[in-house]
């Protein structure tokens, strides 16, 4: 049997026709200077480079820390040599780094991709071992990882919440056996020389311009790609500062992370704006920056910030760039992306349609107008926001004669996450479960908001115990009589139950209510998982009032 070995490939991009080209600028001064030693060879592939990167020898970073702790242990140092094979293959141009040679290759210049879909040309979905993913619903990066090989939905890669950055796992051929893991490149572990490597280097090729991946689970990887091709990141930022400046609605600003606190007013630095805001509202950047917009660019929105202050004792203020903080989708050169949280993701059209198109039918208008929120000032009428999320769902409790349950934590002992809360307001005569929240600007925030109607509703729907200590919790807080028509209400399967989401916000431009995207699909995802259940489920909005006599236009 032969020795297993790893090597790395890059697949550079059609446009490059020239191997310098591929180095980092810092590489390709080191190249110009005559400090990198150079070789040719026209014995790998149809032509070959070798770069040599010689470094000075010097002392480890780590061992002036040892030295303090343990006597006796004498001076070193080091010397390391890396290098970079570039080789034409096919029509193509491969790079293969050794060492830290990897350092000095450009990111523009290949193909972002190239080991993913390599690996997933080549793997039985079925047998997948490791998936690196960001979960758009909650903006969670993560790994799965497996000792054994497992099927790609078992690592919960369903309906394009998980984005795959990487995906590894071993291929069976007729005579061979060998490892794979891909993303940006491809990581061959196998019995094999290094000279095999063209070869190797042409069937990766096929296998990467393949479409045999669409006829597997694999296929949701389509439905929205991470990008991480920093050129297309670029243009996209441009074409993005170009709709802010024409005024288009493409885009809204959002807080980019999650926070239990209420945020208690917004600011803006950078634009010179002094108003302190209620909410986060494209439109006020663009009065805040007048008639600089036309010379505002990349480089504006990522120096210029959005500022919370947030509802706690010690007033914390964090702040955001605009680019962070930008919610929204184009078409650039036919495609759709969008960005959530200073990242882009491309969307397959067809997907967004379904989602959207899911989102309008799960939303319902009200009879009559619901209860508004209420506008607060401080003191010196400065700072201008909305009541809590606690007040406001205790006047709905009394103005609708609903039970409010904000803040009231459940237990099933026994169970595991064994607490919970059932919903914020309580509505026993219409059987609904309503969870309220103010503002839909906040992506992560709205998916943990959607997942937890999700999971209540599972836990009161499948665990008896649970029933009986909300009723016993509604017996509390009300009376024997209306804990007794709760029981009778719930039943043994809560039949006729309602799951209903309420999102205090502004209208868009068009006067539509709208939450992000990416919340979007996990809505989608969690009212399929209600209505399995036996339940339905709906949103609705409750709009801001108007202040200063203008209605928070965005």
């Amino acid at each position: 049997m032969g020795k297993i070995k790893s090597y790395t490939l890059y697949l550079a991009k059609e446009t490059v026709d020239n191997f310098e080209i591929l180095f980092s600028k810092n590489a390709r001064e080191r190249i110009d200077s005559g400090d990198v030693i150079s070789s040719k060879s026209s014995e790998f592939g149809e032509e070959a480079i070798i770069y040599l990167f010689d470094n000075p020898i010097k002392t480890p970073s780590w061992l002036p820390d040892v030295r303090n702790i343990f006597e006796g242990v004498s001076d070193a140092k080091s010397k390391t040599t890396s290098a970079v094979i570039i080789f034409r293959q096919a029509g193509r141009i491969f790079i293969t780094p050794f060492g830290y040679g990897w350092q000095y290759i450009d990111d523009t210049k290949v193909e972002t991709d190239f080991g993913l879909y390599v690996v997933i040309n080549s793997l039985d979905d079925r047998k997948v071992q490791r998936i690196d993913r960001n979960h758009l619903g909650e903006a969670i990066k993560g790994v799965s990882q497996s000792a054994f090989l497992r099927n790609l939905q078992s690592f919960g890669v369903d309906e394009a919440l998980d984005l795959v950055r990487r995906i590894s796992g071993r291929v069976e051929d007729e005579n061979d056996l060998y490892t794979l893991s891909g993303a940006k490149s491809l990581k061959i572990s196998r019995e094999m020389v290094l000279s095999d490597l063209p070869l190797i280097a042409e069937e990766s090729l096929e296998r990467f311009i393949s479409k045999d991946y669409q006829s597997t689970a694999f296929r949701i990887i389509d439905k929205v790609r991470y990008i991480t091709d920093k050129s297309l990141v670029t243009e996209l930022n441009e074409n993005a500062v170009s709709k802010i400046k024409s005024g288009s609605n493409n885009f809204e600003l959002s807080l980019p992370e999650r926070f239990e606190e209420d945020v208690v007013y917004y600011g803006m630095q950078g634009p010179g704006y002094k108003k302190l805001l209620p909410d986060l509202l494209m439109s006020d950047y663009r009065e805040a920056l007048g008639n600089r917009i036309d010379s505002i660019d990349t480089a504006t929105i990522k120096k210029h910030y959005v500022y919370a202050e947030f509802n706690n004792e010690a007033s914390v203020i964090k702040k955001w760039s605009i680019l962070k903080a930008l919610v929204g989708s184009l078409v650039f050169n036919n495609k759709l992306y969008a960005i959530n949280e200073g990242e882009w993701y491309r969307l397959d059209q067809q997907y967004k349609e379904l989602v959207d198109d899911s989102f309008e039918k799960l939303k319902e208008n009200w009879g009559k107008d619901p209860l508004p929120i209420q506008t607060e000032y401080s003191d010196d009428t400065k700072k201008i926001g909305y009541e809590s999320e606690a007040s406001y769902n205790k006047r709905c409790a009394t103005e609708y004669n609903q039970i409010c349950l904000d803040g009231k934590i459940l237990e099933v002992s026994g169970m595991q996450y064994s607490r919970f809360e059932t919903c914020d307001l309580l509505d026993l005569t219409g059987k609904r479960l309503i969870h309220v929240k103010i503002s839909s600007r906040k992506s992560s925030v709205l998916s943990h908001f959607f997942k937890q109607g999700t999971n209540s509703a599972k836990i009161m729907k499948t665990i008896p115990e649970a029933r009986r200590i909300l009723i016993e919790k509604v017996h509390s807080l009300e009376n024997k009589t209306i804990a007794r028509r709760l029981e009778n209400a719930l039943g043994d399967s809560m039949e006729g139950w309602k799951i209903e989401y309420h999102i205090v916000d502004a209208p868009r431009k068009d006067n539509i209510f709208k939450i992000p995207f990416f919340s979007r699909i996990t809505l989608l995802e969690e009212s399929r998982n209600i209505k399995s259940m036996g339940l339905d489920v709906s949103i609705r909005f409750i709009p801001f009032p108007k202040i200063n006599n203008g209605h928070l236009d965005t």
